[in-house]
């Protein structure tokens, strides 16, 4: 260990070229960075896609989700096979709920439907297979009982995403599997991120401002998702 220290020692005197040259002599691969580009939301292109791509969290399934497959994968990882995944304790235990329910597909097919394709570059996630529908009295109970809209608007530190985000934790935690999340959409000039879920009462999507807990229609004619993240 000694004689471990004394090399790291050396090596810190080293310069990066230095560095470089040593572990070219020894062969051993130079550190490397996982690459990234940078693309800001006014560099995305004002088209949208010519098929929205849908991320599933197939998260029960020993392969990928296929087209098509989309709410199966209870079905599927019990006639294939589960993946072995690490058992992670849950403080407070686990429990069931029962009664209407709507398909990870029928979600999708709804924001399709109510939402237009995603901007280029855009994506859905979805993380599970089933999603649990409440009465829309239920989600607005909640957002009036929630005070995430009193709070200040911080140019940066906590603007729309965050507003977002707070709302979003906020429903899932009360509503537990309802199928309520984030939007980020972009249009002429405008860049914004807002809450979004499927509406049981009225069959579609709809939109929540979460600065204000208004709740209305998603303007595809105008505007198109970047991310929807549910």
């Amino acid at each position: 260990m000694a004689d471990l220290k004394d090399l790291i020692e050396q090596l810190q005197g080293l310069s990066e070229s230095e560095v470089q040259q040593v572990l070219e002599a020894i062969k051993a691969p130079a550190p490397t960075e996982v690459p990234f580009e940078i693309v800001k939301a006014s560099d995305l292109e004002a088209g949208v896609e010519e098929k929205s791509r849908v991320i599933v969290f197939d998260k029960k399934m020993k392969r990928k989700l296929r087209p098509g497959e989309e709410g199966k994968q209870d079905e599927i990882a019990s006639a294939e096979g589960t993946l072995e995944v690490e058992s992670i304790s849950v403080p407070g235990g686990t429990t069931t709920i029962s009664g209407p329910t709507l398909t990870s597909g029928e979600l999708i097919k709804a924001i399709g439907r109510d939402f237009g394709s995603v901007c280029k570059g855009g994506a859905i996630f979805l993380s599970d297979g089933f999603y649990f529908l409440y009465p829309d009295t239920d989600v607005v109970k909640v957002l009036s009982e929630d005070l995430t809209d009193l709070q200040m608007w911080i140019n940066t530190y906590f603007d729309c995403d965050d507003f977002a985000q707070v709302v979003a934790g906020v429903v899932n935690q009360q509503l537990k599997g309802i199928p309520f999340g984030t939007l980020w959409f972009k249009g002429s000039g405008i860049y914004h991120a807002v809450n979004c879920y499927y509406s049981k009462d009225q069959r579609k999507m709809k939109v929540v401002e979460p600065q204000t807990d208004g709740i209305y229609n998603f303007d595809k004619s105008k505007y198109c998702p970047m991310l929807v993240v549910i």
